[in-house]
């Protein structure tokens, strides 16, 4: 009874015990192996939903930012009589014509836009290498008389320009001299109240006199500009010298880097990105075509350039941002956005933002 008692206590777990609690195990196993799956995808697809959302964030930002400035400092803008719109509008690139024709990796359907104003933190000339003639941003502002005729070739000024004023001498700005006494001079003529401003070329300075150049059909970097146009500023407009890079141009569209969506910004120095996976960049223009304050038209299936910039009063953004990757068992598209078809179905995750923006500058 005892030998019995004894190999009694000294027994084990039996082989179907055993089994039974290894199945059992493998279930629980399984489960936490399971959830930590499901936790790790979860985590990515949130990491990569928030990436999206920033993306487009960015580029709103800066968007919004270039575009409130349009035509700021700069009404009725032009470059030696030639006009520079303060937007430049494509409608659904293909890249055939317009400036995306020069972007060879464009996204076909997007938009894309071109946003100018006067850049404030420009430059300053810098310092002349040869010693020999001051900065031309150090002359002195000089004031329109405005009792030539409105074809004249010269104008009246009312100050006397050869003395203390500069202008009747050489200048020098950014590598280039401005030699008398056909210096072909940029500069910026604006009416007392602001509602009138265009840049023209100074032609030639008139000895011992109080008159400036302003004649006609001048060429500049090998264009030529209709430039007779001073005397048709009123008395008291102000004259002053403008730097050619005081024009800020911001050149947006999307393009295909690498076989990732970018959208980029051209301010002259080329493409910069200025955010990846924003797919597609839709807009659309409110106007006020009669001049009484209200939108009471809407662009947004057509180009938009020349006159009809200028009645710009609302600009709305569609921005779409798209996940860096495809994750499964998830079924999405590209949505129709403004005037641009809905896409084919995939497994990318997708954020859309819009904006209206009051354009600030237009219409004062």
């Amino acid at each position: 009874m005892k030998n019995n008692d004894r190999l009694t206590s000294r027994a084990g777990f039996t082989l179907i015990e055993l089994l039974v609690t290894m199945a059992i195990s493998l279930i629980v196993l399984f489960a936490v192996l399971q959830l930590f799956e499901n936790s790790q995808k979860s985590y990515v697809v949130q990491e990569e939903v928030a990436e999206t959302q920033q993306n487009v964030r960015i580029a709103k930002m800066f968007m919004e930012r270039d575009i409130r400035m349009a035509g700021a400092a700069i009404p009725n803008f032009s470059y030696g009589g030639l006009a520079l719109d303060p937007f430049e509008f494509e409608n659904n690139v293909d890249g055939s014509a317009g400036q995306a024709a020069s972007i060879p990796n464009i996204v076909a359907g997007t938009d894309l836009l071109v946003v100018r104003y006067f850049n404030f933190g420009a430059a300053d000339c810098g310092v002349d290498p040869a010693g020999t003639s001051p900065a031309c941003d150090s002359l002195s502002q000089i004031t329109l008389a405005a009792d030539m005729p409105p074809t004249a070739t010269v104008a009246n000024v009312l100050e006397n320009i050869t003395t203390g004023t500069g202008w009747d001498g050489d200048c020098y700005c950014n590598g280039s001299t401005f030699t008398q006494p056909t210096p072909g001079m940029p500069f910026i003529v604006a009416s007392p109240d602001g509602s009138q401003s265009a840049i023209l070329f100074h032609t030639s300075t008139l000895p011992a006199s109080d008159r400036i150049g302003n004649a006609p059909n001048f060429t500049f970097n090998g264009v030529t500009y209709p430039n007779k146009l001073l005397n048709t500023f009123p008395t008291g407009s102000s004259i002053n010298f403008f730097p050619t890079d005081g024009i800020y141009n911001a050149l947006y569209y999307i393009e295909n880097q690498s076989g990732i969506p970018c959208l980029v910004r051209d301010i002259g120095s080329g493409g910069q990105v200025i955010a990846e996976y924003v797919e597609d960049m839709q807009l659309s223009f409110g106007l006020d075509t009669t001049g009484n304050g209200a939108v009471d038209t809407t662009i947004n299936g057509a180009d938009l350039s020349g006159a009809s910039t200028e009645d710009v009063r609302m600009v709305t953004i569609n921005l779409l941002g798209r996940s860096p990757n495809q994750h499964r068992n998830f079924s999405g598209q590209r949505p129709a956005m403004e005037d641009h078809a809905a896409g084919a179905a995939d497994g990318f995750r997708r954020r859309q933002l819009s904006v209206t923006i009051k354009v600030r500058n237009l219409g004062l």
